[in-house]
């Protein structure tokens, strides 16, 4: 067996050791990671240049012909299949994975096993019609002129399948926007290598010139550099950067995916815009550049960015695993800049609210404590008709003015406050003290009040005492009878309860049973301050319940509120 050696086999020797080295990497990921269908595809495009460089090297140090004539045949076994593994592996790459059946893989590899067979066989020529053996420069070169088979099932097939696998990648980066453009034009140029040294083979630039060394297989190591580009900057093996469902494109929100090391490897439409405004870019690490942009563990419910403009994110994050080991995240973005400034006016905005409230409290009722105070003392010293009258008349109002107060301070708690501040309340507690409390107040209405009020929670705060204290006062003060009464009946529900309060007054006519709830609505000749069914209704409906009228029999009207069982 007689070998040469030549510096000019160099970069084929070279293009089949990176093929190795990315082979052997990809089958050590499948063996700790799993098989996924884009690592078989990765896997048959290095085994493919593996055996293409492999006996492209043989055939060039090996001088005897025979062998250099075996060598270029078994060379096609990497190099006839390796526009179809080229195209399987940007079908999932651009999220096609479900095309990947059995009948389009056969297709696929039909070609390219019935030209291995010509090949082999060559009748009438079909596949090699000569060979010869020149020597230049001390090498001894065998020169092979093709057949018709070889243009037709080997270079046609390999253009048409490789440009379908160029044009799908370049069509979906395209769609998907210009961040997608350089890993698309990196998995082009892997593709398209092959076919531009042909091209220079063809045209005979040096140093492709004829009945010299081949460079053509010398390809198969831009294609492996450029496949391994990607890997190493997209993270191809482990999140497809171009994996793009229908639901992330109609997502309102920026949809991200990070690799192991939070770069960003994918995004949807919105993402992308998101990014540009973060002057951040597919591949970088949004952490390295935004150190508060912490995907894992976020400190708040949002994210303050400051960034060329200042902005806020609400995140949702999701990690992605393979067999324990953390590969990625999900993160889903949404741009809360104009809602957060909607938030601080409210909350300016509260803060005098709160400031009111407290004026209302504290200076209005202590001041109409005074003057109830002082007009009562007056009433036990007058004699005269008129002026008790008239003074009855101060305390009267001076009365419903404390009441507004304290009916502004509950509605203000309520609308005030942004947090959830319900639990369970107990039904019966809240209902013995009210009704105990109408007692002692009005010593002339009759309340009835079941003997024992079950005893359950219902979800609500400390608010649901001013709920029913509203509706039994107004109960009495509404009733121009002689003889007030009220009664309170609890009906329990799988998962609420009604608790019906009804008087014996004139009732509320069917078209103002709904009005009366509205701010500032009061009941027929009401001496109150139209505030109290407003606040009912709007503390009940804060709890999930409702709250309406019926009409009682034989006359009156019934308030039954709905309260959700804790």
């Amino acid at each position: 067996m007689s070998w040469q050696f030549t510096p000019l086999a160099l970069p084929t020797v070279t293009a089949m050791l990176v093929a190795v080295l990315l082979g052997g990497y990809s089958f050590q990921y499948m063996r700790s990671n799993g098989v996924t269908p884009l690592l078989e595809a990765f896997f048959a495009v290095n085994v493919g240049l593996v055996t293409w460089t492999l006996f492209s090297v043989l055939k060039l140090l090996h001088t005897d012909p025979a062998m250099k004539l075996l060598f270029y045949r078994l060379l096609y076994f990497g190099v006839a299949p390796l526009g179809a593994f080229a195209l399987l592996f940007v079908l999932v790459h651009t999220d096609r994975e479900s095309e990947i059946r059995v009948p389009v893989v056969a297709a696929l590899l039909a070609v390219p096993a019935t030209y291995l067979l010509v090949l082999f066989t060559n009748p009438y020529g079909l596949a090699i019609e000569s060979t010869r053996v020149v020597e230049r420069g001390g090498l001894v070169i065998l020169r092979v002129e093709t057949g018709p088979a070889h243009f037709v099932l080997q270079l046609l097939y390999n253009a048409l399948v490789s440009l379908v696998a160029v044009g799908l990648t370049l069509s979906e980066a395209f769609r998907l926007g210009r961040s997608y453009i350089p890993q698309a034009l990196v998995v082009t140029s892997g593709v398209a290598a092959p076919f531009v040294f042909v091209g220079l083979s063809v045209a005979r630039i040096p140093p492709f010139v004829s009945d010299t060394v081949n460079f053509v297989p010398a390809s198969a190591g831009v294609t492996s550099l450029a496949l391994g580009l990607a890997i190493a900057r997209y993270r191809f093996l482990d999140l497809p950067p171009l994996a793009y469902t229908t639901a992330m494109e109609a997502s309102p929100d920026g949809v991200l995916v990070l690799d192991a090391e939070k770069r960003v490897v994918h995004t949807n439409e919105r993402g992308a815009a998101l990014l540009t405004r973060l002057d951040v870019d597919i591949g970088d690490t949004v952490t390295g550049e935004h150190a508060s942009f912490d995907v894992e563990t976020p400190s708040e419910a949002y994210i303050h960015v400051d960034a060329p403009e200042s902005i806020y994110l609400s995140a949702r994050t999701q990690v992605l695993e393979r067999q324990g080991r953390i590969i990625g995240w999900v993160v889903v973005l949404r741009d809360i800049t104009e809602l957060r400034e909607q938030q601080r006016t409210i909350v300016e905005r509260n803060e005098k609210l709160t400031l009111l409230n407290e004026i209302l409290r504290h200076d209005i009722r202590n001041d109409m404590m005074v003057i109830l105070g002082n007009a009562n003392l007056l009433l036990e010293t007058l004699d005269d008709e008129t002026a008790t009258e008239r003074l009855e008349t101060i305390v009267r109002n001076g009365e419903h003015a404390s009441e507004l107060t304290e009916t502004i301070r509950t509605l203000m708690a309520t609308m005030v406050t942004s947090e959830d501040t319900t639990k369970p309340v107990s039904l019966r507690d809240v209902l013995n003290a009210e009704t105990e409390t109408l007692q002692v107040d009005n010593r002339t209405a009759v309340v009835d009040v079941p003997d024992s009020v079950p005893n359950i929670d219902v979800v609500a705060d400390g608010l649901l005492r001013a709920v029913f204290r509203n509706l039994l006062t107004n109960a009495v003060r509404h009733n121009r009878g002689d003889d007030p009464k009220v009664s309170v009946s609890v009906e329990t529900r799988p998962d609420d309860v009604l608790v019906r309060v009804s008087d014996n007054g004139p009732g509320i006519p069917d078209d103002r049973k709904e009005d009366v709830f509205g701010r500032g609505e009061k009941g027929l000749e009401s001496p109150g301050t139209g505030l109290g069914l407003y606040l009912v209704d709007t503390v009940v409906g804060s709890y999930g319940g409702d709250v309406w009228v019926e009409d009682n029999d034989p006359t009156g009207a019934t308030f039954v509120v709905r309260l959700q069982r804790a």
